[in-house]
């Protein structure tokens, strides 16, 4: 009996793209990207990871092209939820690793195309590779989570390193994944026109710029790779450095999301905001510390969906991340070309009242799609 090939680790692949593209990068000709960019961190998971999203940008352009590859490993988790309107129902289950290996290539726009916006006008194409699996995050987190003392959401009473994502009708209908998957994921072409300010930056600059995002319906939802709709968004970024070591980001966007396959029996909002915002710190030559924030607006509309009374506890189901806004904060560290990082969601509000411990609702609540991501990032210019 023939054996099923075994697919390679994902980290592995990461690590071996970065080498070739390493060693076939020119060397001394290839000019250091900007120490003060933003990290571009995004919100991946098995649900906002299937429709655009708007990472942050510098606004002050690409002055020339660049290559950006990055892997990122991210760790969702819910305990099965049931959602309930009338005498329909809907099961909602995340537990899961993804990992991502995205390639993006910027290129400014030419004179012959750009004409007068020559130097302002430039086009980013990302392209993905995603691994859906079990993972090495279960048990780390569970670590985490038993030093700081903090509830550990019910992990410990499921299997650790599982895969089981589920978001339909209880008879099959919609997305449902219960292994570990490989896709390709959407194609997201990414268009930024700065409209003030300069490329060069420095102390007392502010840049500004305009965004135009379309995702391309390259990945299958079946296999998590995308949502089977095109989106789109447009957004307004500014980049400010009011002194020489430290560097401000931010943008307002909003996305026209496009709906998920008619099983899911959820809906998408097809409208959804987000702002955020990135300060660089540099220490020295080529090294910089990076924190970022994120808030988007809540993914699905609930449209008279309750949770089901045989769900006992709504924190960390999938409640929060259905229907509440999403805040992630990232923390990254920067050494010439190279940026490693870590993503948490943490949200300001109230917890859903059932959810309430010692008599009385916390301030913050967190959804855990995703819990936890970490990501490392290489770029250079060309």
């Amino acid at each position: 009996m023939r054996r099923r090939p075994r697919l390679a680790d994902p980290r592995a692949v990461a690590l071996a793209v970065v080498g070739g593209l390493v060693a076939l990068a020119p060397g001394a000709r290839a000019a250091a990207p900007a120490p003060d960019a933003p990290l571009g961190a995004w919100t991946p998971g098995p649900l906002r990871g299937l429709s655009l999203d708007m990472p942050l940008d510098d606004a002050r352009g690409a002055p020339s092209p660049f290559v950006d590859v990055r892997w990122l490993a991210a760790n969702a988790w819910s305990v099965p939820t049931v959602l309930e309107r009338g005498g329909d129902r809907v099961v909602v289950r995340l537990d899961a690793q993804t990992d991502v290996l995205q390639a993006a290539v910027a290129i400014p726009w030419p004179r012959a195309w750009a004409g007068a916006l020559r130097e302002r006008l430039a086009t980013r194409v990302e392209a993905r590779l995603l691994r859906t699996w079990g993972g090495w995050t279960d048990r780390p987190i569970e670590a985490w989570h038993g030093a700081i003392g903090s509830w550990n959401f019910q992990r410990e009473v499921w299997a650790r390193d599982a895969v089981d994502v589920r978001l339909g009708r209880e008879d099959g209908r919609g997305i449902g994944v219960a292994g570990p998957r490989t896709a390709l994921g959407d194609v997201a072409v990414r268009t930024a026109l700065r409209i003030a300010g300069d490329g060069a930056g420095g102390p007392g600059r502010l840049a500004l710029a305009l965004r135009l995002d379309v995702k391309l319906p390259t990945g299958a939802p079946s296999r998590l790779g995308g949502s089977g709709s095109p989106d789109a968004g447009v957004g307004v970024a500014a980049t400010w450095t009011p002194v020489r070591w430290l560097t401000g980001h931010g943008m307002a966007s909003l996305r026209a999301l496009g709906p998920l396959p008619r099983g899911a029996g959820l809906r998408l909002r097809p409208l959804q905001a987000g702002i955020e915002a990135s300060l660089v710190a540099r220490l020295g030559e080529g090294v910089a510390v990076v924190v970022e924030d994120r808030l988007l607006a809540p993914a699905f509309g609930s449209h008279g969906w309750t949770l089901s009374p045989e769900v006992e506890r709504p924190q960390a189901s999938a409640w929060y991340a259905l229907f509440r806004a999403h805040n992630q904060v990232s923390a990254g560290l920067r050494v010439g070309e190279l940026t490693v990082y870590v993503s948490e969601d943490f949200t300001p509000g109230t917890q859903h009242a059932r959810d309430a411990r010692g008599g009385g609702q916390r301030w913050f609540y967190d959804s855990n799609a995703p819990d936890l991501a970490l990501g490392v990032a290489w770029t250079r210019r060309l």
